[in-house]
């Protein structure tokens, strides 16, 4: 299910990527989570590799064999540049265009979703470190959201993908954290941490849901 994703004043569109980030979080704590800093990280290269495609499916800790991914494209400008457009994460990758229009401007969405099993997970994210410097330079941002059907090892991923953690929240048998990857070049701003993925699992042993956000969660787990 989504929620809305509407922004108040699209001149100042990181003010509002702060405002959502802080309200999910917030939401989680008022419903009794408890969040905990993470004050270390072991980085030891001896147990800890690097991922070259840090989502769920190629992490090495799923044991699920495909993936619900969607991907919003937010533009300050509705005039999205056409090789923008037309340029898809996969070849059955199908587009949906929306404008929303705030006072006297109007700004405009790119989103799709679809199924993905590991190759084309691959080739999604190798579409996302292609395109978010050409997003960005056309006055855009990208958000990526990947769930899976299965509960997994929170630490084992953040280790697996040589993430830094920043936040953590506990919430009956949910638990998510908040964390920065290097490799991934986008990054929000979530109290005083900056962070470019949100992971969330719940569940028992490797029963449940998990949903990985880059860079930060803008849809109902």
């Amino acid at each position: 299910m989504f929620m809305s994703y509407e922004s108040t004043n699209a001149c100042h569109f990181d003010r509002i990527r702060l405002k959502i980030v802080i309200l999910a979080w917030t939401l989680m704590i008022c419903f009794g989570g408890q969040t905990l800093r993470v004050m270390t990280h072991n980085n030891d290269a001896g147990q800890t590799a690097k991922s070259e495609a840090p989502l769920l499916l190629n992490s090495g800790i799923a044991q699920a064999q495909d993936a619900e991914v969607s991907v919003i494209l937010w533009f300050e400008d509705r005039n999205i540049p056409v090789a923008i457009r037309t340029s898809k994460p996969t070849p059955e990758w199908i587009w949906t265009y929306k404008e929303l229009q705030m006072e006297n401007e109007v700004s405009a969405t790119l989103t799709g979703q679809q199924i993905l099993n590991k190759s084309e997970e691959n080739s999604l994210y190798a579409w996302y470190t292609t395109m978010v410097p050409q997003i960005e330079k056309a006055g855009g941002e990208i958000y990526l959201d990947e769930r899976i059907n299965q509960a997994v090892d929170i630490s084992a991923y953040l280790s697996q993908t040589n993430a830094d953690p920043a936040q953590w929240v506990l919430i009956d048998n949910m638990i998510s954290t908040a964390a920065y990857q290097k490799n991934i070049g986008t990054s929000v701003i979530a109290g005083q941490d900056q962070i470019n993925i949100q992971l969330l699992s719940r569940g028992k042993g490797n029963e449940g849901q998990s949903v990985l956000a880059i860079p930060a969660l803008l849809k109902e787990f």
